[in-house]
């Protein structure tokens, strides 16, 4: 009998964890089109700011649900390699990182426009993800490097962006009732 890979055999101890996450987030993930469907009528989508402007809050939580899910998959993929891994989470949190960007653009719109974001929007929206963006990049280059105590660095910030998309998705819920109850009451 041969021994198994040590990435492989890290990641096996961490198989449930995995598949715990990874079904969150992909029961999240169509919880949000259902959710985003039924929102519809709280957009006009023949404005493109309004598009956008909504975009600036859909996308994150749908985002971290998506990337949640396909870390799941990856990881645990059974011919995966640590370096491969590793490449590809650099590369994926890397094209993360260049997308809040676009969020803090749209969430500026969004602040001066309406004037109703909070702090803890900012941080919530842009500067909790970026900390759990490089903390991935982190496990990435750990990975990279033969380093496969990264599994609980990755496992830390693969719970945290679930969270954060939870708690985004959450705040998203909470406009949507908010904006119908408002114009029903016109």
């Amino acid at each position: 009998m041969t021994d198994l890979d040590p990435f492989f055999a890290s990641a096996q101890r961490w198989h449930d964890f995995y598949l715990l996450t990874g079904g969150a987030a992909a029961t999240l993930t169509g919880l949000m089109f259902v959710a985003v469907s039924f929102g519809t009528t709280l957009v006009d989508a023949k404005s493109a700011e309004n598009t956008e402007s909504m975009r600036a809050f859909v996308d994150p939580p749908l985002s971290h649900f998506v990337h949640v899910l396909a870390t799941a998959c990856v990881v645990v993929m059974p011919t995966m390699t640590a370096r491969v891994f590793g490449g590809l989470l650099i590369v994926a949190i890397g094209g993360r990182l260049v997308s809040l960007v676009s969020v803090y653009r749209q969430f500026r719109r969004a602040h001066e426009k309406h004037g109703d974001m909070e702090r803890s929007d900012w941080v919530m929206g842009i500067g909790l993800p970026a900390t759990a963006f490089l903390a991935l990049i982190s496990a990435g280059v750990g990975f990279v490097t033969g380093r496969f105590e990264s599994f609980t660095l990755l496992g830390a910030a693969t719970l945290g962006v679930l969270v954060l998309g939870v708690r985004s998705a959450w705040e998203l819920m909470l406009w949507m009732v908010t904006e119908i109850g408002r114009r029903s009451n016109k």
